[in-house]
């Protein structure tokens, strides 16, 4: 299993577009690919407007898969104007007992 944690500055004008645009269109949109287990926003107190997206996967084949995907090209080109590149992506090994 592999853990993604996507830090990303929000525009501090649209947090609120930037909440309702995942919690409509974007979450469900990663949820529905193939080895998404599940998706979360973080956000640190004083932190502004940095966040973090952390998504579970099957494995390292799904994300990437889903990076290749139309369906990622649609998810980002729906999302323009509201993160302020650049995004800085850290992968996680879930290490079993």
């Amino acid at each position: 299993m592999l853990v993604r944690v996507l830090t990303m500055r929000v525009n501090a004008e649209r947090v609120g577009d930037w909440v309702a645009y995942t919690r409509e269109i974007g979450f469900p949109g990663m949820r529905a690919q193939p080895g998404c287990r599940g998706i979360w926003r973080l956000h640190k107190q004083d932190a502004g407007s940095v966040y973090q997206v952390v998504t579970v996967w099957e494995s390292l084949a799904d994300l990437d898969r889903f990076k290749q995907s139309d369906a990622m090209r649609a998810l980002s080109a729906s999302a323009v104007g509201l993160t302020i590149p650049p995004h800085a992506e850290e992968l996680y090994e879930v290490v079993e007992d």
